[in-house]
C-alpha cells in the first residue's frame, strides 16, 4: 500500500474511535479582559489550601486512540469573598513542576521522555515561560452550588480569557472543562500529521481548596 492509502486508512480509523473527553465542557475563550471593578475594601482575601489545592491535566493523542495525564503544583493563590459569595481570585501555576501519573513508576524512562517533551519549546517552553496563571474577573452564582467563572487565563505569556462552570461545596471550588491548545501556542509547527492527528484539546480537572477557618 502506498503512503498516500495508509495515511487515508490511519485518518479514517481515528476518526471512528469516541473521544474521551467529549463529555467535559469546553470553555468559552474571548480575548483578555481588564479586571472587574471591585471595592477591595469591601472584600475578604482567603488564601487557598496549598497542600490540598490540585490542578490535573489530560491530553488526548491520535484524536481519542490514546491519552496521557498528570498533574501540575498551584504554587500559590486566593479567592475574594464579598457579602454575596465569591467574586474573584488569583492563582499561579509552577509549569517546571508537569508530573505524568498515568505512566507506572517502574517505567522511568517513558516518563521522563514524556515530562521532557511536555517541558520542551513545542508544548509548554517551561525554561522560557515557568508559570501560568488564572485571575479571575467574575464569578456568577447561579444556583447555591452552580457557578460560573470567568477570567484571564495566561499560558506561555499568551493571556486569554476563559468562561466554564464550577461547582462549590463547601470550602473547595471544583471544575473540569477543555482548552484548546492552539489557542496558546501549544503545538508543534511541523508536519500536517503533528498538527492535525493530535487532539487540540486539553482537559483540566481543578479543585481550589480554600482555608476553611477563614471561611467562617
Amino acid at each position: 500500500m502506498n503512503k498516500i492509502g495508509m495515511l487515508f486508512l490511519l485518518i479514517m480509523a481515528s476518526s471512528c474511535v469516541d473521544k474521551s473527553n467529549s463529555e467535559v465542557q469546553k470553555a468559552l475563550v474571548q480575548a483578555q479582559q481588564s479586571q472587574s471593578k471591585i471595592d477591595l475594601l469591601e472584600l475578604d482575601t482567603i488564601k487557598l489550601d496549598m497542600e490540598r489545592s490540585k490542578l490535573f491535566w489530560k491530553g488526548t493523542k491520535m484524536r481519542g486512540a490514546g491519552s496521557h495525564e498528570g498533574e501540575v503544583k498551584i504554587t500559590q493563590g486566593f479567592m475574594l469573598k464579598d457579602k454575596n459569595g465569591f467574586s474573584g481570585g488569583k492563582f499561579e501555576i509552577d509549569m517546571k513542576s508537569i508530573s505524568i501519573t498515568d505512566i507506572p513508576k517502574t517505567d522511568p524512562i517513558p516518563i521522563k521522555n514524556l515530562t521532557e517533551h511536555l517541558m520542551h519549546s513545542d508544548f509548554f517552553d517551561v525554561d522560557n515561560f515557568p508559570t501560568s496563571e488564572f485571575e479571575i474577573n467574575e464569578i456568577k452564582i447561579h444556583l447555591s452550588e452552580n457557578l460560573e467563572v470567568s477570567g484571564n487565563l495566561t499560558i506561555r505569556a499568551i493571556t486569554k480569557n476563559i468562561t466554564f462552570s464550577a461547582i462549590q461545596r463547601g470550602n473547595t471550588i471544583s471544575a473540569q472543562f477543555l482548552i484548546d491548545r492552539f489557542d496558546w501556542i501549544i503545538a508543534y509547527e511541523g508536519s500536517w500529521a503533528d498538527r492535525t492527528l493530535v487532539d487540540r484539546d486539553i482537559e483540566f480537572r481543578i479543585a481550589l481548596v480554600l482555608d476553611k477557618a477563614k471561611l467562617e
